[in-house]
């Protein structure tokens, strides 16, 4: 085999998670292979925004920012927000979280999934870049893992990471069980334009068939969120817009005024998955691949950052003691670092989407008294407010 196709890592997926990670571990010092099936396209700001969009809390950010992406990110057109604005349908119960209650200038921005992945593409220039290939077999030895890719190419790698997404070829080669569910929902997304301003905060109400959230947008516009059970994403998805925008204005109960526009929607399926483990001998999981959860906390992707930077946490720790990027014994630090964290949020979500998902009225009083609980007690707030911002008090580098 050619020595230039043996690598310290082999990243497979370079949608955001894995494109970071590989713009992560390249300025790490690792020697690093990213494979990836189709080439992002280049950032254009005169487009219309992407139906993709993320809630970017601080600290996935302090990742971007030390990675030298941030300043890029940041000079085009994403939105901070300062608050988010929660509230039950039916009850006059609503929980208001600032961003002063943990003496920040923001709880996050909303950025375009496409900008991410297009800045982190720009900046893998000590990468190798099989593009488009995919991952036809893997091959776990004792001390490689070796890729053999859809047009009969090889490379070996100490280590190979899966970020190809909820569907992870990595993770079904290595023979790593998920568990999980569909929620039988639908996520309806798209740009809407409402009567009045969003003054920077994300609003969210609670109905029993969903969500409904709009995240602020640069132009004054909202990113629409809207969950919805599978009968009812089908009804939405036959409205013209017009009939659409006035179902939405009352699910909203107004509370930007009349939802006066959309641009182009979209849905998408929404489901939990969990893998078993993140990480075999040789093999590693972040983001999708790990663990999907229902989007209705906004931490997908937060989560997916952050397992970037505990995996380079735990590389550099091995490098140091002399292991190879593969060893195992790092890689689960890594699985300790971030399993315990997920399976929290994920648990956290899934909760919340059968707490609020239940027409019991008993549960409908449980819901406005967590509400007006929260609200009353600022360290249920802060506490709140420090698990969403992505500030567990991490020792990884990347994060401080």
């Amino acid at each position: 085999m050619n020595k230039a196709a043996r690598y310290d890592v082999a990243i497979v997926g370079g949608g955001m998670v894995g494109a970071v990670a590989a713009v992560a571990l390249s300025q790490a010092g690792f020697d690093v292979a990213l494979v990836e099936a189709k080439a992002p396209p280049a950032f254009d700001a005169g487009a219309e925004f992407d139906l993709r969009q993320s809630a970017i809390a601080p600290g996935p950010r302090r990742l971007l920012d030390n990675l030298g992406l941030w300043q890029t990110i940041a000079a085009e057109r994403i939105c901070a927000f300062t608050g988010m604005k929660v509230w039950d349908a039916g009850h006059h119960a609503e929980l208001f979280l600032e961003n002063t209650a943990v003496g920040l200038p923001e709880l996050g921005h909303i950025v375009e999934n496409g900008l991410v992945v297009a800045t982190a593409w720009q900046a893998l220039d000590q990468v190798d870049v099989f593009c488009p290939a995919l991952l036809a077999d893997l091959t776990v030895e004792p001390d490689c893992a070796r890729l053999t890719l859809d047009d009969d190419s090889e490379l070996t790698a100490r280590l190979v990471v899966g970020a190809e997404g909820a569907n992870s070829a990595v993770r079904d080669a290595a023979g790593i069980k998920t568990t999980g569910w569909s929620y039988h929902q639908r996520c309806t997304v798209g740009a809407v334009t409402p009567e009045r301003h969003h003054r920077h905060i994300a609003w969210q109400r609670f109905t029993e068939t969903g969500p409904v959230a709009f995240l602020p947008l640069a132009d004054g516009r909202c990113s629409l969120a809207w969950h919805a059970d599978d009968a009812l994403a089908a009804e939405l998805a036959a409205l013209d817009d017009a009939a659409f925008c006035a179902r939405l204005s009352a699910a909203s109960e107004h509370v930007l005024g009349e939802i006066v526009s959309i641009d182009t929607r979209a849905a998408f399926p929404l489901k939990l998955m969990h893998a078993e483990r993140y990480v075999d001998p040789r093999v590693a999981l972040i983001g999708d691949a790990a663990h999907v959860l229902h989007p209705m906390a906004g931490q997908g992707v937060n989560l997916g950052l952050l397992d970037v930077a505990e995996l380079v946490h735990a590389l550099e720790a091995g490098r140091a003691a002399q292991a190879d990027a593969g060893a195992l014994a790092y890689l689960k630090r890594y699985q300790r670092a971030r399993m315990a964290d997920n399976m929290a949020m994920l648990a956290a979500t899934d909760g919340l989407k059968r707490l609020y998902g239940s027409a019991n009225p008993m549960l409908r009083e449980l819901r406005a008294w967590a509400i007006t609980g929260a609200t009353a007690l600022a360290p249920v707030r802060r506490l709140m407010l420090g698990q969403a911002v992505g500030l567990s008090g991490s020792q990884a580098r990347l994060l401080r």
